[in-house]
């Protein structure tokens, strides 16, 4: 389905969906002067419904593994157009795990029945999940899914995001990062071309995570790796090789990785040192690929973006400055509050200030999970 002329003014979607193999990103678009909604309007769509209860709710009142929050925006950063206005848009965002689809369709049927108005709603769509599920999703929910191509809704997302950025430098590299990697170079017109990518991303991660310890969510294992993990206890180094002394008359760092997950067997081990282990691996895999793609490119800043950086959760009372766990924390500014989302940030710039010696700049979009969802409205607000 495509958006006809006629249909433009009264079927433009306001609300976008980018359906992954791990995370469901959803966005709602509501003007400013709506930001005070009614819970009980009979005239809104379930889904609508949905989408701002749980943003309006409070955080011990969301389910376990969800995000919803609300942020505000330009609106000339919502659309690929050039400025039309400077009214401040409020997102309403959404994000739940993909296993967690049935239940909430379920409860959308629920809210659905019980509607006076079985009107239809049109929604932005993206993601592989989008197109497998399309069918049922419009059935069950009583929505028309508007389908936009997964690479043009991030490209999208991301050039409304940073448009007016003064760190932009075309051809930009955008490394979308989910359950796998995809990178994007995107000229100054917001053209796209995929130019390379890699199967070893956050499902690498994860799958690997589950196999080998107990850790039972994102958040709780990558705080735990920040906090308690040392990666060198899991990691053969250079220094277990040659020993400490006989490493400095190479002129090779002691603590360098020579064999990622070498010592994985070694005795008192714990989960959050493999868990430490295994983002420093599938993070500095990551750098070392974009950083060969932005020589190629000839490009001196790489974009970050994409469900691995997604999650808000608090890091409390952590010293971003140590070198404890990961050791990833020298990139990101001191903060007595982190996120978990930063501390996976910090693995990536170390590993790309590695493999780049400090001449490549890791950038991240300030709403990097998301712009798959607002690049699906944004792509079908520009045609």
């Amino acid at each position: 389905m495509s958006l006809s002329e006629q249909d433009k003014e009264t079927r433009q979607p306001n609300i976008g969906i980018d359906i992954g193999g791990t995370l469901v990103k959803v966005v709602m678009l509501v003007p400013e002067s709506e930001n005070t909604p009614n819970l009980e309007d009979d005239d809104r769509h379930a889904m609508e419904s949905f989408i701002l209860r749980w943003t309006s709710a409070k955080p011990k009142e969301v389910p376990s593994g969800w995000q919803a929050h609300v942020i505000r925006r330009k609106s000339r950063q919502i659309s690929k157009d050039h400025v039309v206005s400077n009214k401040e848009v409020v997102v309403r965002i959404l994000v739940f795990p993909t296993a967690n689809l049935d239940q909430v369709v379920s409860m959308i049927v629920t809210q659905r029945q019980s509607e006076r108005h079985t009107h239809r709603l049109c929604v932005a769509a993206t993601g592989g999940g989008a197109l497998r599920f399309r069918h049922e999703l419009e059935t069950k929910l009583g929505i028309d899914m508007v389908m936009v191509n997964e690479l043009k809704a991030v490209s999208y997302g991301w050039w409304s995001d940073v448009q007016d950025a003064d760190t932009v430098t075309y051809p930009a590299l955008l490394c979308n990062v989910g359950t796998g990697v995809s990178m994007i170079s995107i000229d100054k017109d917001g053209g796209f071309e995929r130019v390379s990518g890699s199967g070893l991303g956050g499902a690498t991660f994860w799958g690997l995570v589950k196999r080998m310890t107990k850790f039972a969510g994102f958040d709780e294992c990558i705080l735990a790796a920040h906090k308690e993990g040392n990666a060198g206890h899991a990691d053969t180094l250079v220094g277990d090789i040659y020993g400490i002394e006989t490493s400095k008359e190479i002129g090779m760092p002691a603590d360098l990785v020579a064999g990622f997950l070498g010592k994985v067997d070694s005795e008192n081990i714990t989960d959050s040192d493999i868990a430490a282990a295994l983002l420093r691996m599938v993070t500095n895999n990551l750098g070392q690929l974009v950083v060969f793609q932005a020589k190629a490119m000839n490009t001196g800043s790489v974009w970050f973006t994409g469900g691995f950086f997604n999650s808000n959760h608090l890091a409390e009372e952590m010293d971003m400055d140590s070198d404890a766990g990961t050791g990833t924390a020298s990139a990101i500014d001191s903060a007595p509050v982190a996120t978990v989302g930063r501390i996976v940030q910090n693995a990536v710039k170390e590993a790309v200030n590695f493999w780049s010696a400090g001449k490549i700049q890791p950038l991240f979009s300030s709403d990097a999970s998301i712009l798959g969802a607002l690049g699906a409205v944004a792509a079908l607000s520009s045609e």
